[in-house]
């Protein structure tokens, strides 16, 4: 695909194909003119270049009728800003990630976890929640390799932790214990032997036990390095649950600190919707959340619930759906006040075709556009990579 100045953009005129500002968004369609608001937009978020395949043309191509609308300046405001929000949301999980994989790996060979360095990134992750929630919701990462999904893990339910922390309005400083409790949760992970963290079949019930001692040694290592006792408790009761089903003291309801108890659900989510080493199936994340609402309510805190809920909503960003018109599409943004109203991106028409233009859709309960039901894994397709 050719790069063309947007310096270059000529307004009036039109290209004969569409014109991309990046992979994700469809900036101009062979119908729509190029504006002086568009070309204004696209200097202000210094946007250099765009890029099409078509070539510049003083009237619409034969047979292509102009567009009774063109992108107006706060459509176009909004979705520049989008796509500089889900860029900077995808960087930043990229180089959490890393951080996260440094730091496992520096703890595996010498014992050390350098907290002030935990510390700044979870300050980074407070900042990126508050900027830019749905996008960085939308980078968790369910499709890790399975070989490393302590890594993914440990981000995910860091992300989450912090999301739902956020929700609660925890003050500053309980932001960043929770975080670190998310990242660190599983760091007894590493005192058992590699081989059980490793393993592509499920455990037998005297390697149950071996690993369920990791919450133990989880303790006990953070309070090797100075953690705060409510990240060290986290780590040490993210098992336990509320009606006294847990390890490694069967604790029951207020027994259980609150960072234990949030990281217990976020810990939970994220290992039903995404993949292990002895497990290849995941759940959707409209799935999971049923499953902790349905089948486990008893086992974890309802206000915890209630939080990760109004914060990933029934439908979680990136679940692809159904909708009542039969057109399909991605979940790319919630409403903590209306969890059963996400907006969609369309994706697809009625008939699975894709779409030239997407367009956002809040869903509704009541009238309108409503969702049908979740798409099956063999119905997704790449409408995630489209979204």
């Amino acid at each position: 695909m050719k790069t063309v100045p947007t310096s270059s953009l000529a307004p009036g005129s039109f290209i004969d194909q569409q014109v991309f500002l990046d992979k994700g968004y469809i900036l101009l369609t062979p119908d729509s003119p190029v504006t002086p608001e568009l070309v204004g937009r696209l200097q202000k978020w210094k946007y250099a270049e765009v890029f099409t395949e078509g070539k510049t043309r003083e009237a619409p191509a034969d047979g292509v009728s102009v567009a009774a609308q063109v992108p107006t300046a706060k459509t176009i405001d909004q979705n520049i800003e989008d796509a500089k929000l889900a860029e900077s949301a995808r960087t930043f999980h990229q180089n959490l990630s890393g951080f996260t994989a440094a730091l496992l790996a520096k703890y595996i060979a010498d014992g050390v976890i350098p907290l002030a360095e935990v510390t700044e990134w979870i300050k980074k992750t407070i900042r990126i929640v508050h900027d830019a929630r749905d996008f960085i919701l939308l980078c968790l990462d369910s499709e890790a390799d399975a070989d490393h999904f302590l890594v993914s893990h440990a981000v995910n339910s860091t992300i989450l932790s912090v999301a739902i922390g956020d929700f609660l309005k925890a003050p500053p400083h309980r932001l960043i214990e929770l975080g670190q409790s998310g990242l660190l949760h599983e760091i007894g992970m590493f005192r058992l032997p590699a081989e059980l963290r490793r393993s592509k079949s499920a455990y037998s019930p005297e390697e149950r036990k071996v690993m369920s001692a990791h919450t133990v040694a989880g303790y006990r290592v953070l309070k090797g390095v100075s953690a705060p006792e409510n990240v060290a408790l986290a780590a040490l009761e993210h098992h336990e649950r509320m009606d006294g089903s847990g390890y490694p003291r069967s604790l029951t309801a207020d027994k259980i600190t609150e960072y234990a108890r949030i990281v217990a659900v976020t810990c939970s989510y994220d290992a039903m919707v995404s993949r292990r080493p002895f497990r290849e199936g995941v759940r959707d994340g409209h799935s999971a959340i049923k499953e902790l609402l349905q089948t486990s309510r008893k086992q974890y805190d309802d206000r915890i619930l209630k939080a990760i809920v109004y914060t990933l909503s029934i439908y979680p960003v990136g679940t692809a759906v159904l909708l009542s018109n039969n057109q399909r599409g991605v979940v790319v943004r919630t409403d903590s006040a209306k969890p059963r109203c996400p907006v969609v991106k369309v994706l697809a028409d009625q008939d699975g075709r894709p779409v030239v233009e997407p367009q956002l859709v809040r869903v509704s309960e009541n009238h309108g556009v409503s969702i049908s039901r979740v798409l099956k894994p063999e119905e997704v397709g790449d409408l995630r990579q489209r979204a």
